[in-house]
């Protein structure tokens, strides 16, 4: 592994910011840390960078303990969210700064600093001064400034943040498309989880200084192992339960006044056993139809619908009174396959038993299925 954290944990006074977090990043992988302001990832960055020293557990490079080494010493590339460019060198002189104070041979500081603004697309730029550039250009410049002494790993600690919405989409794909060419490790925080299911090889939810689940971006959002993960990555629809029978290949759960839902899979239930189900709004199909004995169907009244561009969002009370939130991709609406939706109008809300998440009720992991 090329990085390697082992419960490491941060206090600053009383307040705990990373408690005893472990994770590991291999060779020329991009991992993503997901969580929202005050969540601890930014700290965690930084004490594998080197600019916050760790109060217990051990830090990992390449097999060798970097827990107290300056930043200077562990060599690793960090582009901040404020681009840190220097305004009073040029875009050449920002890339070859790094390798200038290596002293680096000149002939090579030239070879290199062109092949980068080759590679962040910033190809006759180079005399220009930060001034003189907009902010997507800016971060490229220290993206390119970061990988120019090609450092073991490179940091990014929301990177994007300061780039309008258009200009950081395409930034996304630059960077995913650079770091695995050149094939360095990339470790980067945002609390966006568009970015980070769009980037990352694996990402991990941070929650309160933990690291609350680690895995594959499909994974932590279909099989999501804790209620917090559910909730944070896209939207759910959660619903207390108790389990009927969990025998076999199928979970059977009753929910509110007897309505029995079901999903495929192994679980390690007992009957009776409290639980939370789940399932996601673009899982549900909207229907004026029955459900087929084979999918999961409840009714309602659709209470209010709301025009999102590419989907209605539509809002359905019940019996019991819970809301539930379904999104409708509207080009069905404009093909003619299906009709729009009117207030008040009953209408059956269908999912299949393959779909949904069953958590253990309470702030217990969940036990989510493979199948």
């Amino acid at each position: 592994m090329a990085v390697v954290i082992e419960q490491i944990s941060k206090r600053f006074g009383e307040l705990c910011v990373v408690d005893r977090a472990s994770l590991d990043v291999a060779d020329g992988e991009l991992v993503v840390l997901l969580g929202s302001s005050g969540s601890g990832k930014s700290t965690i960055l930084r004490m594998i960078a080197g600019l916050t020293v760790p109060d217990e557990g051990r830090i990992l490079l390449n097999g060798r303990d970097i827990t107290r080494l300056p930043p200077q010493q562990r060599g690793m590339g960090f582009v901040f969210q404020n681009y840190s460019i220097f305004p009073h060198m040029t875009v050449a002189e920002n890339i070859e700064f790094g390798l200038k104070i290596r002293n680096v041979p000149v002939s090579q500081r030239l070879a290199r600093r062109e092949y980068l603004l080759g590679l962040v697309d910033l190809h006759g730029m180079g005399p220009r001064y930060s001034s003189q550039l907009s902010g997507g250009q800016q971060q490229r410049v220290a993206l390119a400034r970061s990988l120019a002494y090609e450092p073991p790993v490179l940091l990014l600690d929301e990177p994007f943040g300061a780039i309008d919405a258009k200009t950081r989409i395409q930034l996304r794909q630059s960077l995913k498309k650079i770091v695995k060419e050149i094939g360095v490790t990339t470790m980067m925080v945002t609390h966006d989880q568009e970015e980070a299911f769009e980037l990352a090889d694996r990402v991990a939810i941070v929650n309160k200084g933990r690291i609350e689940q680690y895995g594959f971006p499909n994974d932590v959002y279909y099989s999501p192992s804790t209620q917090f993960t559910a909730d944070f990555v896209g939207d759910i629809n959660f619903f207390e339960g108790s389990v009927l029978n969990s025998s076999g290949e199928c979970c059977e759960i009753e929910l509110f006044e007897g309505i029995p839902v079901y999903r495929r899979g192994r679980y390690p239930f007992q009957q009776g056993q409290r639980v939370l189900y789940g399932v996601r709004p673009e899982q549900i199909r909207v229907s004026l139809l029955e459900p087929e004995n084979y999918e999961n169907g409840i009714n309602g009244t659709i209470e209010k619908s709301m025009f999102l561009g590419d989907i209605t969002r539509y809002s359905i009370r019940l019996a019991d009174s819970h809301l539930l939130d379904v999104q409708v991709l509207n080009y069905l609406f404009i093909d003619g396959m299906v009709m729009p939706y009117e207030l008040n109008e009953k209408v059956w809300l269908i999912w299949s038993q393959g779909s949904g998440i069953i958590l253990a009720d309470g702030a217990h992991p969940a036990f989510v299925s493979n199948i």
